[in-house]
């Protein structure tokens, strides 16, 4: 019996267009909800979007800029170069350096700044250093780098470094920025200094050393070929003493083959070795007291710059120090060795001057636009799934 019904003529199929038509009109149906529903709520979008980001964009607007100044200097620094300058600038006693001076021009807030960052990272957004040009992208270590060319780009140096400073408002930027200025030309270059005498304190120990080590051997050796020549001069000439006619000895080293010449070249070659000998032990005794003589010098800088270091001191006062002790030498060789090094002090103080002494202040994009564009954007999306969430609750109310 079903399958009669199942085959009357009532149970006919519904054709395929009207099926489409039917789903397109319920499509129809549920995007005319969904706008209904977007203009009912629509004051409540309008105000959860536009709103937040009005007060974004005032709040923005209304912050204190922020302004940069930029210092540019003609120096050529090499990879190591470059990070050990950070180093020195970045480290915490230089930085300690900095917050006290920012304090006594009464910079108190920029000082905090500095104090108060943790990282690297928040501090180059105070103050940044670039290199120019930029090649130090080039040094990321990769498996098939070659060791020599990592080497060689090692040795590139940059032409030009910028010193960045950040801050605000703008009347304290002239202020901050000669505290960043003057920390980075006359403090930082005392670090350097110290390195430098302390290697060539580490040098003249090296070689006095070396000196020492070799006084032994070569006074024995003296006192071996005195004893050599003594006996020489005790024998006897003999007739196998004369070369016979035509034939020509030659030697590559005489000393070493002196016992084939005649006696009294035998003589000649042991008084020559035994002056050689005597020069070469006066030599390096007067080496020896020439470099005793600038390790006192080196280490009385030394000693100068480490007990400074601590406080605020500054390559200038360095300088002053050097030309208050030159009369106090008599030696000419070390009275010349400090003057020659006054002109090299010279040359550090000349080469830390910026390319432009009063560079413009700039300031910050705040990217007001940009900011409130995107806190509308999302405020908008946020706005717009609240209405239907509001309106499928009022829903679910309603049929309870």
């Amino acid at each position: 019996m079903e399958d009669s019904k199942n085959d009357s003529p009532n149970s006919q199929p519904i054709p395929t267009n009207v099926q489409e038509e039917t789903n397109t009109y319920e499509d129809e149906i549920n995007l005319i909800d969904y706008f209904r529903v977007l203009w009912k709520r629509k004051y409540f979008i309008l105000v959860g979007s536009v709103l937040p980001a009005l007060v974004v964009g005032l709040i923005i607007f209304l912050w204190p800029r922020k302004y940069t100044v930029t210092y540019i200097y003609d120096v050529g620094l090499t990879e190591k170069g470059y990070r050990v300058l950070l180093d020195k600038f970045y480290s915490a006693e230089n930085l300690d350096k900095v917050t006290a001076k920012l304090k006594e021009t009464g910079l108190d807030k920029y000082a905090r700044k500095i104090s108060e960052a943790d990282t690297d990272k928040e501090l180059k957004k105070l103050v940044n250093f670039e290199v120019s040009p930029l090649y130090f992208e080039a040094l990321t270590t990769s498996k098939e780098a070659d060791v020599r060319d990592l080497q060689e780009i090692q040795q590139v140096k940059g032409t030009l470094l910028a010193m960045t400073i950040v801050g605000k408002p703008n009347k304290d930027m002239q202020g901050i920025s000669l505290v960043m200025r003057d920390d980075f030309e006359k403090v930082i270059p005392i670090y350097s200094v110290k390195q430098e005498l302390n290697d060539t304190i580490s040098k003249y120990k090296a070689d006095m050393a070396g000196i020492e080590e070799s006084r032994f051997s070569l006074e024995l050796e003296l006192e071996r070929k005195k004893a050599t020549l003594a006996k020489l001069k005790n024998l006897e000439p003999k007739d196998t003493d004369k070369i016979p006619g035509g034939i020509v000895l030659q030697f590559d080293n005489v000393g070493e083959n002196s016992e084939y010449l005649p006696l009294a070249y035998q003589i000649q070659a042991t008084d020559a070795n035994i002056i050689n000998l005597e020069d070469g032990i006066n030599a390096n005794e007067e080496n020896y007291n020439y470099y005793r003589g600038l390790l006192s010098l080196n280490e009385k800088l030394f000693d100068q710059i480490k007990d400074k270091t601590s406080s605020y001191y500054v390559i200038q006062q360095f300088h002053s120090f050097l030309t208050n002790i030159v009369n106090d030498y008599e030696d000419k060789e070390l009275t010349d060795y400090l003057n020659a090094y006054i002109k090299r002090i010279e040359n550090i103080i000349s080469a830390n001057i910026p390319v432009i002494e009063k560079p413009k202040v700039y300031a910050v994009a705040k990217g007001t636009v940009k900011k409130s564009a995107v806190v509308l954007a999302i405020c908008l999306m946020i706005s717009i799934f609240a209405a239907f969430l509001l309106e499928v609750i009022q829903k679910s109310q309603a049929q309870a």
